[in-house]
């Protein structure tokens, strides 16, 4: 007996509510996704095959729904020039997902997804040592993605999809006003930044069954180009006067590239497994420029300095998992992850605490009133430690975690 559509609607109004984005590359993108390590991208079976790989689409043979979110909490200890400072904790953040696919005959399915592809937050003591290069900073990103799927063979599926994109970008930082505006002794002041955009990019997806066991997935997403528009803000005061303005201010910020590989194989009819690899295209995250308003200086008229020098590189990262059905309708999964870091040694910024992570994943799946599953899923995030020099100090992570917790709910129509 089918268990009542209302709850379907009554449950995306209810998590639709938290949109928000955190950390600068997501792959929380499904609850099933956090308990495998991401490894379904050969095969995935449900509407999450938006996100993992939309050749995918072509396994749905009914109309499906999934809507869930994920609560992530990053935090680490902080040390400047080997002085300890308060905890570096912005808090939980929730992101969303949305899927729905719908098969259209034989051959063709239509998928729509929403998610957070990137994102970031970091948060400060207002006056901690480095507060000269940030001490709050958010990025929140979502990705709206309708996709065509085509089956061209009993074994082989393409898909392409349109990723559109909406970001937008908040930093708050104290600047030495001695250092950029030569007013006499060490004074601080307070800036705001604030800036979106919205832009549109693709993605090409295979899939192909190589045997009845084994299948293969490929996903290329493109690059999106934004360029934010917002407001900049400054205040500031100095033994020879103040120092502020406000105004308009944009920035180019172009979205990597990338590129999974993957397959995933069924060992017997309760045991399967997958493994996912990625490479993105970190080095599009150069540098990021900031056009800013005219600030007004005892001294005179000035543009504040707002470039953001990265020099990232490009970077992989490696997943796999495995989901086990201990009875018809309840099954158990487990994956890791390897996430390596793509920042450089020269430039650092605070903005993103540096170093290769390691996730460990547990999930659950259970299925009721026929046609409704509930996915839970568990990461457990472990950074290394790392060094960078910033501002001419020497910025030290340690003890970096994150705890992620994602939940999502589907229903087969």
């Amino acid at each position: 007996m089918k268990c009542s559509k209302i709850m379907v609607v009554m449950s995306a109004m209810a998590l639709s509510v938290t949109a928000m984005g955190a950390g600068f590359g997501l792959y929380e993108a499904s609850a099933r996704g956090v308990g495998m390590g991401n490894g379904l991208v050969g095969s995935t079976g449900d509407a999450t095959a938006n996100y993992h790989n939309p050749a995918n689409l072509t396994e749905v043979s009914d109309p499906t729904l999934t809507v869930g979110m994920a609560l992530i909490n990053p935090f680490c200890d902080v040390k400047v020039n080997g002085k300890t400072q308060p905890k570096m904790n912005a808090g939980w953040f929730p992101p969303p997902h949305v899927y729905a696919a719908l098969p259209l005959g034989e051959n063709f399915a239509f998928g729509f997804g929403t998610y957070c592809e990137y994102g970031l937050g970091t948060k400060y003591d207002n006056d901690w040592s480095l507060k000269a290069d940030t001490t709050e900073t958010t990025i929140q990103q979502f990705t709206f993605n309708p996709n065509i799927a085509y089956k061209i063979t009993d074994d082989w599926s393409i898909a392409f999809g349109a990723r559109m994109s909406y970001i937008t970008f908040e930093n708050y930082k104290s600047p030495d006003l001695l250092a950029e505006y030569g007013m006499p002794g060490l004074v601080y002041g307070r800036t705001h930044l604030k800036g979106d955009d919205f832009n549109c990019g693709y993605m090409l997806a295979t899939s192909y069954k190589v045997t009845d066991k084994l299948s293969l997935g490929l996903v290329y997403r493109s690059r999106i180009n934004h360029r934010l528009e917002g407001d900049f803000k400054m205040n500031g005061a100095t033994p020879m006067g103040p120092v502020g303005g406000k105004g308009d201010a944009n920035a180019k910020l172009i979205l990597p590239a990338s590129v999974t590989l993957g397959a995933n194989y069924e060992f017997t009819e309760s045991l399967r497994g997958g493994v996912s690899l990625t490479w993105t295209e970190w080095s599009t995250i150069n540098h990021i420029d900031f056009n800013l308003p005219t600030i007004s200086t005892p001294a005179g008229s000035k543009n504040p300095s707002y470039a953001q020098k990265l020099n990232w590189h490009d970077a992989w990262r490696l997943g796999f998992g495995f989901e086990y059905d201990f009875t018809k309708n309840f099954c158990g999964r487990i994956g890791y992850s390897y996430d390596w870091d793509p920042s450089g040694e020269a430039h650092g910024t605070t903005m993103l605490p540096p170093g290769d992570r390691h996730l460990v994943g547990f999930g659950a799946g259970y299925r009721f009133c026929d046609d409704w599953r509930i996915d839970l899923g568990y990461n457990f995030i472990l950074m290394e430690s790392e060094t960078r020099m910033i501002e001419g100090a020497r910025f030290q992570c340690d003890n970096s975690y994150s705890h992620i917790v994602s939940a999502s709910i589907t229903y087969t129509f």
